[in-house]
């Protein structure tokens, strides 16, 4: 039906072909009108008027709303299992409806859309003109630039040029600051104290909701300035905060302090930094690390503000960084680091991974009470030590309570890998050390897999002590001073596949205490100056079986108290297994040597034909097993 009129008749005498055509024309168009409005009609009744993509519902689509809940209800159903016991597997979609493993997943990937969003939506300062405005003074520029982020999400980019740094920045949350290639800013005489920080003094933050979100990129360069400033200093101190991610620059010549400060950090990315020179003129900072993990303890941890809530670092990951020497300073005293806890507060997931760590002065790496944790793919050249993970002594400050109480307790922590790394000429201490406390707790369910080791001055090569569940497997430990693979008090592990060679000690040592149901297996051990394979400590349950070793006992002294042997069981060692062992060699005394101190030895299908300067074989033991029948 018509929708509209018009006239269509013209009174124009003086024209009569003119009024004809208009007259036509005028028909034509008020029947195309109204043929639009029946158009228009029958589209608002269609059921396919629109595609639910084209409709908007507050920021989404209908689309987008519908193939979320679709999505939600489809995952609900396919994964109910009948009893309601399984993570509410709804949580998995995000809010593109797509589908993750875990809500963790879904959770960090809504996560990084948002930030990317927060991260596109940044307002960039025009920082040269701050410059020109501040006649170049940086530190007045960059403070005017760092208050913008108060009030809106921030983009500073800091354009090549040498510039001077006088006192404390406040970086602010969703702010980003690159670095360009260029860019040198140095400490000026008598500042002290952080460069750059994430709150004010009198802050009083809790849990990680402090400023975050922010960056730090770029190619440029900070210097603390260490070797003219003797003032401690740390660079950039992070607290109460998640979202904290820093890749490309250089931090050099740190005094006392730290490159990077973390207390109560999570969710945070370190990649592509070099950490250059650091000096400790009092003394007192002989373990700073250029990375520092630490948790909101009391202003002796973190000064720059609060509140102290002991929230710990966590969920960082530490990548393809540079930790060496500078052209003006020796290298950090640590590369990471954690020396400081509270009972009941663990460090946790924690990746140091495909790092070059060289010249420190103490332990490269020195992890307090990490649980989650891997290190993995680093090499290791000319440090102290290497990698040691462990638990606060008893008496440390470090197991009170939070209200300062002692607890006489240590927390367990579990779950730690420290594979595929490569550690050259370690000088002081072991190239990897996993260290609970003897008499108070474990720590449990340790990898020690695929490490390459080549050169320590007077340690061990791999250490573990006062752990339960673990595994040290496919390394290759040469050039040690003392034992290549010594376990002690630890239990409930295997040794396998190992390759040792040219150690001044034992090739694998168990010692003081029970080390239980423990087996080495597959490994190859070669020219050690004490025993091939040496248990003790009234340990039951050891098992060795298809190991060779080559040239045991080199430091032998026939007839002295320094006499050594292929495999040797002492000291209590009992239930336990000897087989297809291959030894050789003339200057171990025995091949293999079961002392009178053991018992109930099943030891069979080894052969030791020619080994040793006195007998290949020799069995004190009481009650062996020499055959391969059931016992019972």
């Amino acid at each position: 039906m018509a929708k509209f009129k018009w006239k269509t008749i013209f009174d124009t005498n003086k024209n009569a072909k003119f009024r004809e055509e208009l007259q036509d024309m005028s028909s034509d168009a008020l029947s195309a009108v109204n043929e639009l409005a029946n158009a228009d009609e029958r589209h608002a009744n269609a059921k396919t008027a629109h595609t639910s993509g084209q409709i908007k519902h507050g920021v989404f689509t209908v689309e987008n709303r519908l193939n979320n809940h679709n999505s939600r209800f489809a995952n609900l159903v396919t994964n109910h299992d009948g009893e309601d016991v399984k993570e509410v597997v709804d949580l998995r979609v995000a809010l593109d409806a797509s589908i993750h493993e875990t809500a963790k997943d879904r959770f960090d990937y809504d996560f990084q859309i948002t930030n990317d969003k927060i991260d596109d939506a940044r307002l960039t300062v025009p920082f040269k003109e701050l410059l020109r405005k501040h006649n170049g003074n940086f530190t007045k520029a960059m403070k005017e630039a760092l208050q913008l982020g108060l009030l809106y999400p921030i983009w500073i980019v800091i354009p090549p040029g040498n510039y001077m740094m006088s006192e404390k920045l406040t970086i602010y949350k969703d702010t980003r600051i690159t670095f360009s290639d260029g860019v040198y800013i140095a400490r000026e005489d008598g500042f002290v104290g952080s460069m750059f920080v994430n709150g004010q003094s009198g802050d009083m933050f809790t849990g990680y909701n402090g400023h975050g979100n922010i960056k730090i990129d770029g190619f440029g360069e900070v210097d603390s300035a260490g070797d003219r400033v003797k003032e401690q200093c740390s660079v950039f101190s992070f607290g109460h905060a998640r979202g904290i991610k820093a890749s490309g620059i250089k931090v050099s010549n740190v005094c006392g302090g730290h490159a990077f400060d973390l207390a109560g950090i999570e969710e945070s990315d370190f990649n592509d930094i070099k950490c250059e020179g650091y000096v400790d003129y009092k003394g007192d900072r002989w373990f700073s690390a250029a990375i520092q993990v630490d948790l909101m303890r009391s202003s002796a941890n973190f000064g720059s503000f609060g509140a102290y809530d002991n929230t710990v670092t966590r969920k960082i990951n530490i990548e393809n960084c540079k930790f060496r020497k500078s052209k003006k300073l020796g290298g950090y005293a640590r590369a990471i680091d954690s020396h400081t806890s509270t009972d009941g507060y663990l460090y946790s997931h924690i990746n140091f991974k495909n790092n070059t760590v060289e010249d420190t002065t103490e332990w490269a790496v020195s992890g307090n009470k990490w649980q989650d944790i891997a290190i993995e793919g680093n090499t290791f050249n000319n440090c102290y030590g290497g990698v040691r993970t462990l638990l606060p002594s008893i008496s440390s400050q470090y197991t009170q309570d939070p209200n300062g109480n002692p607890t006489n307790r240590i927390n367990k922590v579990k779950r730690q890998k420290i594979n595929g790394n490569t550690f050259t000429n370690i000088t002081e201490k072991h190239a990897i050390q996993v260290y609970g406390r003897k008499g108070y707790q474990t720590i449990d369910d340790v990898q020690i897999i695929g490490n390459t080791i080549d050169g320590v001055k007077l340690k061990h090569g791999i250490h573990v002590s006062d752990v339960n569940d673990f595994i040290v497997k496919d390394n290759t430990v040469k050039n040690t001073e003392h034992h290549g693979i010594l376990v002690t008090r630890s239990s409930y592990g295997m040794v396998e596949n190992n390759t040792v060679k040219d150690v001044k000690g034992n090739g694998i040592r168990l010692e003081e205490g029970s080390c239980d149901y423990v087996t080495t297996k597959d490994n190859t051990i070669v020219n050690v100056g004490y025993s091939g394979i040496s248990v003790s400590g009234s340990s039951k349950g050891f098992v060795s079986y298809n190991d060779t070793i080559i040239n045991a006992g080199t430091r032998s002294v026939a007839g002295s108290d320094n006499e050594y042997d292929g495999i040797i069981l002492m000291t209590g060692v009992n239930n336990s297994k000897i087989t297809d062992a291959r030894v050789s060699g003339t200057k171990m005394r025995h091949g293999i040597n079961l002392t009178s101190t053991t018992s109930n030895i099943t030891h069979y299908a080894n052969n030791v034909k020619g080994a040793g300067y006195s007998a290949s074989y020799n069995d004190k033991s009481s009650n062996p097993i020499t055959t391969p029948e059931n016992i019972s």
